[in-house]
């Protein structure tokens, strides 16, 4: 392992530079830097520290192996799964005042207890578990990359324990009577006129299928040879066409009698309109619908008009909390396309012969239940 750099810059006032001395390997080198201020004494130290880390590869500092991890996820992920990683370094690990900062630390001085102190301060400022979860596991995910690079580390990640403290995220979900509104009204009022809603059948397929918005937004006719709708892509918040959120997310599913119905009466509503599209959920002028675009309608508008308080996502909760009472959890996980790491049972078994049907039959008597039925609670 390196040793850690004991020496500091120091400002060298009649040459106006900072200055730093350091050794390696009997080896005396010098680094300077003429930025007045912390500023400066930072690039001095910085370019020490590279020297150094060069005569030691494998005993990297975390803010370097931090930018060479992030470099390697921008090449290999989804740019949404990389804003995430970046986001959750530089406010937890990297630029954070408050709580522990690893920015300067090599890994092999990087211990246990400084990890739980991140994420034991992320619950004592708020951090739902989830929250506090996905900071460890992007972290875990460093360090396997850490592995890969053979960095030397000295951490047990599985001794890291979650915040007692820190709250379960509250989750919405619409009720019968909700459920009801949204399959019987079908108009907004937009400038004094009462006009059908452009997304009301998207708003109700959400609901039927459980489908995530950015899946919504990249459905193509080809993709629907019914019963049969295959996911193929994504659209993200930016607007760019992914593959999906993970693996698990490309599938093909039987859709249920009633989201058959309502995806055939999407498209003959568009045929009315005379809105040409290769997509099944587009933007009023016929373009690829952004997700923006539809969370901002549902909540603003038809959501707020009908006394709909739960948010876009939280139609996907709807659907997997009336679906879970009836329909096996690995049946479930594969119709929703949960990662793995969602699957409490681990591994998907096998699909039998007629699950996709059976989904769908189950899905049909649920909810014609829940929308026949006004007692329902």
């Amino acid at each position: 392992m390196a040793k850690q750099r004991r020496a500091e810059a120091v400002w060298i006032e009649s040459r106006s530079r900072w200055q730093i001395n350091v050794q390696r390997d009997g080896k005396r080198k010098t680094f300077t830097s003429t930025i007045p201020g912390r500023k400066g004494k930072h690039e001095a130290e910085g370019k020490a520290d590279d020297w150094l880390e060069a005569g030691q590869p494998d005993d990297i500092r975390f803010d370097r192996a931090w930018d060479i991890f992030l470099t390697h996820k921008r090449r290999t992920t989804g740019t949404m799964n990389h804003r995430s990683i970046e986001s959750i370094g530089r406010t937890w690990f990297l630029e954070t005042k408050e709580s522990p900062n690893l920015s300067a630390k090599r890994l092999s001085r990087i211990r246990t207890r400084d990890v739980q102190e991140i994420i034991t301060q992320a619950g004592e400022k708020g951090c739902s578990k989830r929250t506090c979860k996905n900071i460890l596991d992007k972290l875990k995910e460093f360090f396997r990359f850490a592995d890969a690079q053979k960095w030397g580390y000295d951490i047990n990640l599985d001794a890291i324990n979650l915040p007692t403290q820190a709250k379960e995220a509250e989750r919405h979900i619409l009720q019968p009577d909700q459920l009801r509104t949204l399959f019987t009204k079908d108009t907004v009022i937009i400038h004094k006129k009462e006009h059908l809603c452009f997304y009301i059948h998207a708003f109700r397929f959400l609901v039927l299928t459980g489908y995530r918005r950015g899946e919504l937004c990249g459905f193509r006719r080809e993709d629907y040879a019914p019963p049969v709708l295959t996911v193929s892509r994504a659209v993200n918040d930016r607007g760019e066409i992914t593959r999906g959120k993970n693996k698990n997310a490309r599938r093909s599913n039987i859709l249920s009698t009633r989201a058959q119905q309502v995806l055939v009466a999407q498209l003959d509503m568009l045929d009315r309109m005379g809105v040409k599209s290769p997509w099944i959920f587009p933007a009023p002028d016929g373009s690829m619908l952004q997700p923006k675009a539809i969370y901002d309608h549902w909540s603003n508008v038809y959501g707020k008009q009908h006394g709909i308080h739960v948010t876009l996502h939280e139609l996907r909760h709807t659907f997997v909390s009336v679906a879970k009472l009836e329909m096996p959890e690995a049946l479930l996980k594969d119709f929703v396309g949960h990662s793995t790491s969602m699957d409490t049972h681990g591994t998907y078994g096998h699909e039998l012969d007629g699950d996709k049907q059976r989904a769908a039959d189950i899905l049909d008597d649920i909810f014609d239940r829940l929308l026949h039925d006004p007692g329902t609670h």
